[in-house]
């Protein structure tokens, strides 16, 4: 495995990994079973926060995608 699958790999599981946590975190503030937006207002700070840090990783992560895509394909037509 070189370096751009395990920067796939492991940013693909970080990014999935987070986004469980945040959603459980989310899915923590529901009242009687509902979740509303009105229940979320204390959490858009810490929330877009982690948006505004998190995207990077996002960016990371597809650029190691697309090198990954760029790198089969051209294996794919070289032959």
């Amino acid at each position: 495995m070189d370096i751009w699958q395990k920067i796939f790999l492991y940013l693909g599981a970080l990014i999935g990994a987070a986004f469980l946590l945040v959603v459980m975190i989310v899915l923590g503030t529901a009242e009687n079973g509902q979740l509303t937006t009105e229940g979320l207002q204390h959490l858009e700070g810490p929330l877009t926060s982690f948006y505004e840090l998190f995207r990077w990783f996002v960016y990371i992560w597809l650029v190691a995608g697309a090198v990954l895509l760029f790198r089969f394909l051209k294996g794919m037509f070289s032959r």
